[in-house]
């Protein structure tokens, strides 16, 4: 069967904080006297985010009230402190977090975003974005000049569920007017992601940018999403042109 619609993940596979959520991390938590480097950051990500997957898959977090926010994204940043090789005290992590919450910045799409919607849609496939951001997601898209490259847009805020529950990944599904086997889902967690979609009977692919710990190395992936048209066809996922 041949796809209809690629769906994507958004924050860490179509856009990133601008400057590098890395480098915010590491500066906020310098300014605590803890000594991390963006590299480090970016290499302990994988582990953090997949406390964060965990956390989503039980009630979306950004749905979540103001201070029971804080207090887990508090142990967000212990862990991924901790996965950077920096013991910190939750106390302290804390402090991290309230300086990268407040800290300027703004949402960019990475430079192959465009490019690779635009191949889907060459490709004939609708294209859309799940995400477990909130309901103000649209607007974003619409500001960083990605809206119009997608068909659907559906958000863990409107939905009331996040990644991976199949009602948010259903919810595309409708949208799209496609069923589950004529649809892939591209994102960068294996948990929320890929297992996500699978288990809501799309195919799925992996956006390994850094390597990720606990997965099945027989799980497809890409290291660049400017690989995933080339997959497509390489798997005969589309049509011949």
């Amino acid at each position: 069967m041949v796809l209809r619609a690629a769906f994507f993940d958004f924050y860490g596979t179509l856009a990133g904080w601008q400057p590098a959520g890395e480098r915010i991390q590491a500066d906020a938590a310098c300014a605590e006297g803890l000594d991390v480097s963006p590299e480090a950051v970016r290499d302990a990500y994988p582990v953090a985010n997949a406390y964060l997957d965990s956390l989503n898959a039980q009630s979306p977090v950004a749905g979540r009230p103001r201070v029971e926010r804080d207090a887990l994204f508090a142990e967000y940043e212990r862990r991924l402190l901790a996965a950077a090789g920096v013991e910190a005290t939750l106390e302290a992590a804390a402090r991290v977090w309230a300086r990268v919450d407040a800290a300027p910045k703004e949402f960019a799409p990475y430079p192959e975003a465009l490019p690779t919607l635009a191949e889907m849609h060459a490709m004939g496939l609708k294209t859309g974005v799940i995400s477990n951001m909130g309901t103000d997601l649209l607007d974003t898209l619409v500001q960083m000049g990605l809206a119009a490259a997608l068909d659907v847009q559906v958000t863990s805020g409107e939905v009331g569920v996040g990644k991976p529950h199949r009602a948010i990944f259903d919810a595309a599904l409708a949208r799209a007017s496609v069923r589950a086997g004529e649809a892939i889902h591209v994102g960068d967690s294996y948990e929320g992601d890929v297992l996500g979609a699978q288990q809501a009977g799309l195919h799925a692919l992996l956006l390994e940018r850094v390597p990720l710990p606990a997965v099945p190395a027989a799980s497809p992936r890409v290291s660049h999403l400017g690989e995933v048209a080339a997959y497509l066809r390489k798997r005969g996922l589309v049509a011949a042109t």
